[in-house]
């Protein structure tokens, strides 16, 4: 088993598909300095400490926080144990062809989120409709993701891999589209979704991350 490579590589896959939220944001990093030196409140230098300084803060009020907490590891942690580690080699092992399950455990998945609706309906004030949409547009990009936990875990056959990558997405949020006032996050988003699509099965072959795989297209054999 290759423990580097089902942290390094599905993290590099899945940063792809926030080419466009990282340019936004290094435009607001710039954007950020360039106020900072129209201001003259001192030198380059001084802009990178007091950028550093921020996220210090930001790291420590992260650290401190319960939800954070759930967010980031409780919720990713237990989440795929249960619907990767758990549910998809009880339903290989009953027979269920791979795509089947690679569609069947996000639905699951998808479903554990439904306590949302009353979490967005009850303490934020939303109105039915609206909370509805919300959780809609969640359950939507559940599933998505789900798939994509899914495919994670049985090409690597590592349970690292989707872990790693649901922290990374549950801390970046949704992917940055597009931006009105500038077109560079929708380019750079398209490149980096044609990069995923591109990537996405040469960089998840079963022989990458297992010794072992006996020229199977499956870490686990049940292909054959």
């Amino acid at each position: 088993m290759k423990q580097w490579q089902a942290v390094v590589f599905p993290l590099s896959l899945t940063s792809l598909m926030y080419a466009g939220s990282f340019v936004f944001k290094s435009l607001l990093l710039v954007d950020s300095w360039k106020e900072h030196m129209h201001q003259g409140e001192g030198f380059f230098f001084d802009f990178v400490k007091a950028i550093l300084q921020n996220f210090l803060a930001g790291l420590s009020s992260t650290a401190s926080n319960v939800l954070a907490w759930r967010n980031y590891v409780v919720a990713p942690l237990t989440e795929e144990l249960v619907f990767r580690a758990c549910m998809i080699p009880l339903l290989l092992c009953g027979g269920f062809e791979i795509y089947v399950v690679i569609l069947l455990c996000p639905i699951l998945f998808s479903l554990a989120h439904l306590n949302h609706w009353m979490e967005i309906y009850g303490r934020q004030n939303y109105s039915l409709l609206k909370a509805f949409m919300v959780v809609g547009l969640q359950l939507g990009y559940t599933v998505i993701f789900g798939s994509y936990a899914s495919f994670l875990f049985i090409r690597t056959g590592h349970l690292v891999a989707p872990i790693v990558a649901h922290i990374f997405c549950n801390f970046m949020g949704l992917p940055m589209l597009f931006v009105r006032r500038t077109g560079m996050v929708s380019l750079a988003f398209i490149a980096g979704a044609v990069a995923f699509i591109c990537l996405l099965c040469p960089i998840t072959q079963p022989h990458l991350y297992n010794d072992g795989t006996d020229d199977c297209e499956c870490w686990h054999g049940y292909c054959s």
